[in-house]
């Protein structure tokens, strides 16, 4: 009986201790890290097929309690391959996940949506946070992307602190209206994508063709670059901070004359033109010997600073984030600041709604300058380059000295204040409802607000403010976007091969600009400068201005796959402008594209060439709506009208424009045949495009009679074609526990040619003048079958020679330019001129390679253009005043020289836009040099609480290879955002422009 009780007791005890054991199971703990070591957040470490889980914290770790020893633990994270793990006897599990290879699944931002890479039909490329050109210098978006995409050119045409950057995808396609792409930023329409923090980006998607691009209708025709921000992650808290701070040294500084051999050269050329000397005995005697680049410019800073603050569980998830950039000129008084901050939520509310929210604001702070191609005083780089050296910058009290009753540079570059304010805000919210499991509803709205003020003051310091007793301005420019969208997303898969999803919505656009600008001057004092406008005495000029536009569309788009390998993609938009009449306001924009997943068909599963292979084609039609508003009105402006000579000036009005109410849409036709392949299991990608797009509809200034009023009317009336390749290879070379090493390979070919233009053989334009004893020139000329901002004028055959006679050039004399009689008619005349060269290039190149070895990480960048030429007006005149190839010129002494007695503007014959200043502006330069380390601060016991810990070097343009002898071979002085047609049809002008430099930056990342 006792033995039977034991029993009963043991067993009892057995049973209990089991359930006992099922309660409290198996506590399990580790860490969850990537190749290199450093810990996860976030990863879902789950039970399989069970309810127990955990996310891992800021440093990765986690902890949980499996139910028995047979439990598998499931760990997966975005962008990491999952794993799974038996728990066993083991208490402590460590993971290390290895990155998603297999980028087919990964997920991808399009127009209106997601989709899978695996199922694009359109050409987009993709730039992740990891790929972008940050640090240094980089202060936009622009520079972050040069040379990460095939077939998308950036050219920093200004090295001005916060200076402009161009950006083309697949060429340009307008001529006076803008080439630049439409910018989205999460989900927002903005005209300031360009501009944001490169730090708050997790990664860029670039819809290139009709077919990807067509969703956003009228305004898809140059592209479409759809920026999302970094988001918030379920988890710890995690903080980033980054900082670096660093050097900018000019690059090529202009060979400058010394004083004594510039008055040397001013004497005798006076004296050859029948003159007096321009220096006396005395001046000649002065130590006076000016370096006035030298003044000017300086060894500059830039520095940026920044932080973000994420996390958040499977409901919430918060992202913010703080940034500043600064940086100090290389050329004194340029500087410029910018403060920012994003906020970005997303909140389930229940199991079928979900809602969120982005904000940013920005403030920036520049100083200045005109840097486009003139020779106003105000073009500081015109006098610091083309003054004497024979001036001294300070009298001996140290006021500025001055030269015949003029300003020196220097006094111009310090003396002036440019100030220009901006800030800027845009805020978006939006919600999803997911009404059924197939249909979901998208409501989003928002507004973005910018608001800058220029400030200048003329001072009494220089002659021209002297003269006005100190002269100020104020110029404010505000402008205001309300964007409110919505759209149905249905997404069904029939007996599991037919997968729909349609996309229908709607979108409203309100945009508003204001201008008020006052000029005056008089004033009692220059302490003023331009904060008390009231304290001047008289007002020259008042101006306001305020305009409105409207745009409300409809759009739509259907996707089907096939067995998921056989896609089509369909899309319409309707857009309804108020920039054009009544009749013309409409536009429709449908677009068409197939793909075919060739690896996924039966026939090629033992193939042993391609882990991937798609094939795609698309044709679709797009707009470009980005003109001017009321251009199919007339437009009047004030004006100051004399009833005789002693009557009074009485106001009124005069007409502006000449109203042309046939106006409509710069209409886009596109057309894409591409192929993505992969190889040896996706470790080499290749990606090729063929694309031709053609603009109609062109809208064009034409000449009229001079009985309208007017010297010319904008009308519809020309075509425009681009064609080219697009190639992107990437390679994953090396992959081990110790090494990596990946390659990214991207070349782009474009060819541009002008179809028509409206019946006119061609579109001359002029430059500025290079001197003000000369007027401008012409200087591109756009003709049926060319490409815009071809470079024409003279060919120049060097210079007469001693004894000479030149018979197209009768009245010319030994040392005077010489050009070649094209025609042969025996004369040197305005038909003797060709196309010099293309501002364009017709190729584009970006060239990456990554390594990492253990704890140190290295990448090489270089970025090239070929196949485009510059007018290096700047060489023209160091050639004549300053440089030191002056030095050079035609004497009868030296008669074996290219380089003319007295330059190209005293000449009877040809002209100073000739092929000697014409260069070769192709270059491959090394954009990025990268050397990191990321410290073990596991095993240094005070980092114990920093999860990841990098130092890096960072070195920018570090050399150039290239022919051009300016500068920079990207610059383009003609590069206004505000003048369109300047930039298209006058590019190609290296004159004035603000010096390149090198930068050198230390920086420091840091994650807890």
């Amino acid at each position: 009986m006792k033995s039977k009780f034991l029993l009963f007791s043991l067993l009892i005890t057995f049973l209990l201790s089991i359930e006992g054991y099922a309660q409290t199971g198996i506590k399990v703990s580790g860490k969850v890290s990537d190749a290199k070591g450093e810990g996860i957040p976030g990863v879902s470490v789950k039970v399989k097929g069970g309810k127990v889980g955990a996310l891992t914290d800021g440093s990765g770790n986690y902890a949980l309690t499996a139910p028995d020893a047979q439990s598998i633990l499931q760990f997966s994270f975005i962008g990491f391959d999952s794993q799974e793990f038996t728990v066993g006897s083991k208490t402590q599990i460590n993971v290390t996940l290895k990155e998603t290879q297999n980028e087919l699944e990964q997920v991808v931002v399009v127009g209106y949506g997601t989709s899978k890479k695996k199922d694009l039909t359109g050409a987009i490329s993709s730039i992740s946070k990891e790929s972008l050109n940050l640090g240094g210098v980089t202060s936009n978006v622009a520079q972050a992307i040069q040379g990460r995409a095939s077939g998308v050119q950036v050219t920093q045409a200004s090295s001005a602190p916060g200076g402009t950057s161009i950006i083309r995808i697949r060429g340009g396609n307008s001529v006076k209206s803008t080439n630049e792409p439409l910018y989205v930023v999460d989900g927002f329409i903005t005209d300031n994508g360009k501009d944001i923090s490169p730090s708050d980006i997790e990664d860029i998607q670039i819809l290139k063709d009709a077919s990807a691009t067509a969703i956003y209708g009228s305004r898809g025709a140059n592209g479409v670059v759809l920026i999302s921000t970094k988001r918030g992650k379920s988890g710890k808290a995690s903080v980033e901070l980054e900082s670096y701070y660093g050097t900018q040294r000019i690059k090529n500084r202009p060979d400058l004359m010394n004083a004594t051999d510039y008055k040397a050269i001013a004497n005798a050329k006076a004296i050859e033109q029948g003159n007096p000397p321009e220096y006396t005995a005395e001046d000649l005697e002065s130590s006076t010997n000016t370096d006035w680049f030298s003044l000017a410019t300086r060894n500059a800073t830039v520095q940026s600073h920044n932080l973000n603050i994420s996390g958040g569980n499977e409901d919430t998830r918060i992202s913010i984030s703080g940034n500043y950039f600064g940086q100090v000129g290389a050329l004194k008084k340029t500087d410029f600041d910018r403060y920012s901050g994003r906020f970005n939520i997303d909140q389930k509310v229940g199991k079928r709604f979900k809602a969120g929210a982005n904000i940013y604001a920005a403030r920036s702070f520049s100083q200045f300058k005109t840097y486009d191609g003139n020779i106003v005083p105000s073009n500081v780089l015109y006098g610091i380059m083309f003054t004497s050296p024979a001036i001294a910058p300070y009298n001996a009290d140290g006021t500025y000295a001055r030269r015949n009753g003029k300003d020196n540079p220097l006094a111009w570059l310090l003396e002036p204040t440019n100030d220009r304010y901006n800030n800027r805000m845009t805020a978006n919210i939006f919600g999803d409802l997911q009404i059924l499991d197939e249909l979901t509803l998208h409501i989003s709205g928002g507004t973005e607000f910018s608001a800058t003020k220029e400030g200048t003051y003329l001072p009494t310091t220089l002659v021209s403010g002297e003269k006005v007793q100190g002269q100020a301005s104020v110029n404010e420019l505000n402008s205001t976007r309300n964007l409110m969208e919505t759209y149905l997303t249905y997404k069904k898969v029939f007996n599991e091969i037919h997968s729909f999803t349609a996309l229908a919505g709607f979108s409203y656009q309100f945009d508003q600009n204001e201008r008020h600008y006052t000029q005056v001057q008089k004033f009692t004092t220059d302490k003023y400068l331009y904060n008390n406008l009231d304290g001047a005495a008289e007002r020259i000029k008042a101006i306001t201005d305020k305009q409105e536009a409207i745009m409300y569309s409809y759009f739509g788009r259907l996707n089907y796959a096939l067995k998921d390998k056989y896609l089509a993609t369909f899309t319409i938009r309707q857009d309804v402008s108020s920039k054009f009449s009544s009749k013309n306001r409409i536009g429709y924009y449908p677009s068409g594209s197939l793909a075919w997943r060739v690896s996924d068909e039966d026939f090629m599963k033992d193939n042993k060439i391609f882990s991937n292979l798609k094939v795609r084609m698309g044709y679709g039609g797009t707009g470009n709506d980005r003109v001017n508003n009321y251009v199919y009105m007339s437009t009047f402006g004030p004006t100051g009208v004399s009833l005789s000579e002693e009557s009074d000036l009485y106001g009124g009005v005069v007409g502006t424009r000449l109203p042309n109410p046939n106006l409509k849409w710069e209409s886009n036709y596109q057309f894409d045949a591409g192929v993505d392949m992969g190889f040896l299991n996706d470790r080499l990608s290749v990606t090729a495009d063929y694309y031709r797009k053609t603009t109609k509809n062109l809208l064009l200034d034409i000449p009229i009679e001079q009985i309208y009023g007017f010297n010319s009317q904008l009308i519809n009336g020309g075509s425009l074609q681009n064609q080219g390749i697009e190639l992107s290879i990437n390679s994953r070379n090396v992959e081990n526990d110790n090494m990596t090493w990946n390659t990214t390979l991207n070349i782009a070919y474009n060819k541009q040619k002008a179809i028509n233009l409206n019946d006119r053989p061609y579109i001359i334009s002029q430059t500025a003048n290079p001197d003000g004893a000369v007027p401008a020139a012409d200087f591109t000329k756009l003709a049926v079958g060319r490409e815009l901002s071809e470079l024409y004028g003279y060919v120049y055959d060097g210079v007469i020679k001693t004894g000479e006679v030149y018979a197209a050039q009768p009245l010319s004399k030994p040392g005077d330019p010489k050009y070649k009689d094209l025609n042969g008619d025996g004369a040197i005349t305005a038909d003797d001129r060709k196309v010099l060269g293309n501002a364009y290039p017709h190729y584009v190149l970006g060239f990456n390679n990554s390594f990492t070895y253990k704890g140190l990480e290295l990448g090489i960048f270089f970025q090239g253009a070929f196949g485009s030429d510059l007018y290096n007006m700047n060489r023209l005149l160091l050639e004549t005043y300053t440089g030191t190839d002056a030095l050079q010129r035609w004497t009868p002494q030296n008669n074996n020289t290219d380089v003319p007695r007295n330059g190209y503007f005293t000449s009877k014959y040809g002209g100073y836009i000739n092929s000697r200043f014409v260069e070769n502006a192709s270059y491959v330069k090394l954009k990025n040099l990268s050397i990191g380390y990321n410290i073990p601060t596991s095993k240094i016991g005070f980092l114990k609480g920093i999860s990841t810990a990098k130092i890096y070097f960072n070195a920018q343009d570090l050399f150039t290879i290239t022919k051009y002898t300016g500068s920079d071979p990207e610059v383009n002085s003609n590069n206004s955002d505000t003048d369109p047609n300047s930039t298209n049809l006058r590019a190609g002008l290296d004159f004035n422009a603000y010096p390149a430099y090198r930068s050198f930056t230390l920086g420091l990342k840091l994650n807890f």
